[in-house]
């Protein structure tokens, strides 16, 4: 599936917790500016139903299409920051001619990437389970960013995402506009635009928070804004308005 950018801004309300602020979460990228990211494959370690009926190919269906939205769709915040982002040709090749294991990347020397393709730093994708009820879709992504320059790991997040469905007086799930257009431009069913919606907007609360790339004129203020922890919840509301809530696991 192509990408699809949403072009409403979501209102961000930070509950329960002060925040830190970027120059502190973000020492390491500040220190090392990186201007290349690479996008690794991604890590799906979700859970698909056994195949016995129709409706089961369906729902495995629905969630390889988000998954891959969900890749698709990182590099756009990251664009919008002021890096450069290899294309999807690109990081394709690359991803068929490495002979490291995806775990060997996240914990071996990755310094080549660096010396031989000018790359500073590669993003990690972990997508660890779906879940849902009958109002609610659920995703559990976690982000790493690795330096290919010192190995450290200069970002690290857990979010636990969940989309609240509208739902009509009879109780039944009304979707939004924006996903029904969704569903209509790329010939899926609402459940899985509601779904793409859900990482989509993940991928932008998550990496829109880095510190501007070398691409981006940034500003004097930015060091001191108040980030999103490393471990939080993120809700879309009903309405497409967004709420971001400390995780106790932080």
């Amino acid at each position: 599936m192509r990408k699809y950018l949403w072009l409403v801004m979501l209102p961000l309300l930070l509950t329960g917790c002060k925040g830190q602020k970027k120059m502190s979460l973000y020492d390491e990228v500040y220190k090392e500016r990186p201007a290349t990211i690479y996008i690794a494959p991604l890590d799906d370690r979700s859970e698909r139903r056994p195949m016995r009926t129709l409706d089961d190919s369906i729902y495995n269906a629905s969630l390889n299409i988000a998954t891959k939205q969900l890749y698709l769709t990182a590099s756009d915040p990251l664009v919008f920051n002021g890096y450069y982002v290899l294309g999807p040709l690109a990081s394709a090749q690359l991803a068929a001619t490495e002979t490291r294991t995806g775990r060997q990347l996240r914990n071996d020397n990755i310094s080549d990437y660096h010396s031989e393709l000018g790359i500073d730093a590669v993003l990690f994708i972990t997508l660890h389970n779906w879940s849902e009820t009958p109002v609610s879709w659920k995703a559990e992504i976690e982000y790493t960013l690795r330096s290919t320059h010192t190995g450290n790991e200069v970002m690290h997040v857990i979010v636990k995402a969940s989309k609240q469905l509208q739902t009509d007086f009879k109780g039944n799930p009304k979707p939004l506009g924006v996903e029904q257009d969704f569903a209509k431009k790329y010939g899926c069913d609402l459940e899985t635009a509601q779904r793409c919606r859900l990482v989509e907007v993940t991928n932008q609360y998550v990496l829109k928070d880095l510190p501007s790339g070398r691409r981006s004129r940034g500003n004097s203020i930015e060091r001191y804004v108040v980030s999103h922890p490393e471990y939080f919840n993120l809700n879309i509301n009903p309405n497409g308005g967004v709420e971001l809530i400390r995780s106790n696991e932080n």
